[in-house]
Parts: C-alpha cells; sequence; structure tokens
C-alpha cells in the first residue's frame, strides 16, 4: 500500500494555478524526489502534503486514510525545511527533544530515543552546544534529528541541503540517503537539483508549471525523456536539441548537409547527451570547434554543425583553438526524437513509435557516425 496518495490536487492563487491537477503515489519506504525549477509547484505541493496548505481541490491520502482537512499533527508526519528552524536560545539536546516535550512524552522515552538518534548522525558529543557554535553541516544534522526522533513513519524534506556548500553537500546527500535505508522511513524530498534527485532518489517526479511533466526512475528520466523540458532538465551538460530541417535525401540538421533521418524533418528535434558524442579522426561529420572547458576529469566541448551548437563532452583534457575542424560521431543508440510543436518525444533509434502514425527510420549515414 502506498503511504501517500496524492489525487488530483489543485492550489490556486487568485487566478494562478501553483498546483494543477497533480497526482502520484509515494510507495511506503521509498525515497522519492519532487524535482523542478524555481515556481514549478513541488514545494506548495509538499506543504500541501504536510498540512501547511490546504488544496483548492483534490485529495491527499496517508496510509489509505483521507488526511486533506486534517492538521498537520494528525498526520503523523515530520519535516525538515530549507532553513534549519533550530531554537538559537536552545542547545542541540533541547532542540531535538523540542516536539517530544511538547508532545509530553515521557522522560526516560525521550532519552533513550535521543541517545540512539544522537549516535545515528553524529551529535553525540555536540548535545550541549547552541546552534550558533555548529558549523551548517551539523546545524543540518540537528534538523535531521529532530524530524527523526519523532518516530514518525513519513518525512518531508523541502531544499534541505541547499544552504551547504559544494563538497558538503554531496557528503550530506550520502549521509541522508544511507539513513533513510537503515530507518525505513518514507521520503518526499524537494529539490531544483538535478544532481540531487539523480543521486538520490527511488523515483523522481519531474514537475513544471504546476503539473508533472515525467516520473519515473533516474534511469527512466536520463535515458528516455518523454519531453524536451525532461531531455533538457535532466543531465549535466544538458542534452543537446538540434533543429532538423529537409534535405535533398532526408531530414537533415539545420544548415548543414548532415542527414540524420530517412524521411521529411516534420518539425522534429533531435536529442544527442554530450557524453555519448565522441570526437573521431575519421568518419563522423565534420563540425566547427567553438570552445572548450576543462573541468578536470573530463572536458566539455562547445562546436557547430551548420547553424545548430553542441556540446561534447570527453575524457580528460582536449586541446584545440577555436575555430579548429573536427569530426563528431554517434551510435544510433543515443538519438532521441521530438515533436518540435508538442514537445513531446516522438521515437527514438530502436524504431519505437510515440506520436508518430508511423516509425521513423535512422538514417543509415548518421548511424554509422558518418555524413552525406
Amino acid at each position: 500500500m502506498a503511504a501517500i496518495q496524492v489525487e488530483e490536487i489543485t492550489k490556486l492563487w487568485g487566478a494562478t494555478r501553483a498546483v494543477d491537477g497533480v497526482s502520484f503515489a509515494v510507495p511506503e519506504g521509498r525515497f522519492v524526489v519532487l524535482l523542478g525549477p524555481s515556481g514549478c509547484g513541488k514545494s506548495t505541493t509538499l506543504r500541501i502534503l504536510a498540512g501547511l496548505e490546504e488544496p483548492s481541490s483534490g485529495r491527499v491520502l496517508i496510509d489509505g486514510r483521507d488526511m486533506t482537512r486534517a492538521a498537520p499533527a494528525q498526520r503523523r508526519i515530520s519535516m525538515v525545511f530549507q532553513s534549519y528552524a533550530l531554537f538559537p536560545h536552545l542547545d542541540v539536546r533541547e532542540n531535538i527533544l523540542f516536539g517530544l516535550k511538547v508532545r509530553r512524552v515521557a522522560r526516560e522515552e525521550r532519552e533513550r530515543r535521543l541517545a540512539r538518534v544522537a549516535e545515528l548522525v553524529g551529535l553525540a558529543d555536540l548535545l550541549d552546544r547552541k546552534p550558533a557554535q555548529l558549523s551548517g553541516g551539523q546545524r543540518q544534522r540537528v534538523a535531521l534529528a529532530r524530524a527523526i526522533v519523532s518516530e514518525h513513519p513519513i518525512c518531508l524534506m523541502d531544499e534541505p541541503l541547499s544552504n551547504l556548500d559544494a563538497k558538503l553537500r554531496q557528503e550530506m546527500r550520502l549521509e541522508l540517503r544511507a539513513l533513510q535505508r537503515r530507518l525505513g522511513m518514507t521520503v518526499v524530498y524537494v529539490t531544483h537539483d538535478q544532481a540531487e534527485a539523480m543521486s538520490m532518489a527511488d523515483r523522481i517526479i519531474l514537475m513544471r508549471a504546476g503539473r508533472i511533466e515525467q516520473e519515473g526512475d533516474p534511469d527512466a528520466l536520463y535515458g528516455r525523456p518523454a519531453t524536451l523540458f525532461a531531455a533538457s532538465f535532466i543531465g549535466t551538460p544538458p542534452m543537446n536539441l538540434l533543429t532538423l530541417e529537409d534535405g535533398p535525401e532526408g531530414a537533415v540538421i539545420a544548415g548543414s548537409e548532415v542527414k540524420v533521418l530517412d524521411g521529411p524533418a516534420e518539425a522534429r528535434i533531435l536529442g544527442l547527451r554530450p557524453e555519448h558524442l565522441r570526437i573521431t579522426e575519421t568518419g563522423g561529420v565534420p563540425a566547427e570547434l567553438l570552445a572548450t572547458d576543462y573541468l578536470g576529469a573530463d572536458t566539455v566541448i562547445s562546436a557547430r554543425i551548420g547553424s545548430q551548437r553542441l556540446g561534447i563532452r570527453v575524457a580528460g583534457r582536449y586541446r584545440a583553438e577555436p575555430g579548429a575542424p573536427i569530426r563528431v560521431a554517434w551510435s544510433p543508440e543515443h538519438l532521441h526524437l521530438f515533436d518540435a510543436r508538442s514537445g513531446r518525444r516522438t521515437c527514438d533509434a530502436s524504431g519505437l513509435s510515440g506520436t508518430d502514425p508511423a516509425p521513423v527510420r535512422i538514417a543509415a549515414t548518421a548511424s554509422k557516425g558518418g555524413g552525406s
């Protein structure tokens, strides 16, 4: 049974639909991420789950019970906010135990839970310190401990790592995921950072303009994006989206003679991930190198084919001057096709058809990485 079931929830702010008919299920014990850009409705959705906002329509079910109008305290849900929300005048011990004291949990039980949680999150030696004496990562651990000590089966997290530096965010991602698995908690986690979502989630719900754009595990969103938005949002650097136009013998990359389909362009967009492109000495298609961005383990190359710019990710350091001619190749299984009008996926290199009335066929020359 789903720990949380959301059915067609809508939230209106005047004429604005902050959340627009959103439905999804969160299985018990799973880590589900609400992902999307600022203003897409993910935090509003989380606040509706917590009971901090009331939906304009729709239902929220927790453990099979309708909790749409229930108060937050009745939902048996803990929450971790973007701001740590710690009491500055209380030490770590009192910050962690505050909720249990409000609920009049017996002293012996409070101390038992505190000892267990403090050990879990690495705060056992810091219980007497005030928040001002802690680092950002330690404060985040206090906020997590306060959520865990309640022993509620569901935890909601609203961008809890966004105030930390990059190194600490990576460490906390690993700790948080390990802790969730150890405790068997059901977690709904909000973030705009696709790296967080890809590395932590069992399932990602990608939102845009108050609606769900795509839902699935990280492999599905990366390997088979359902829309142009999903293709451009998931992946670092993002997927190359190249406009196609009609050529003498089929669809070509706009502004070039590089044939990629044996049929008309029909307002299709070609998608290629930078890591699936390679630079080759022979074969491939001609391109112009525009710039290189060396990142240590790899280099991101900005290039142009015809009138279309694209990124290429190669291992190690790649040295070349701007304007240098290069040749670019790819394998047919890494091609993605989208309808430019609807933004929806139409087909991939395996020949599977989506919205098209008939499958399209990848041109043989492009399949081999060659140009026409």
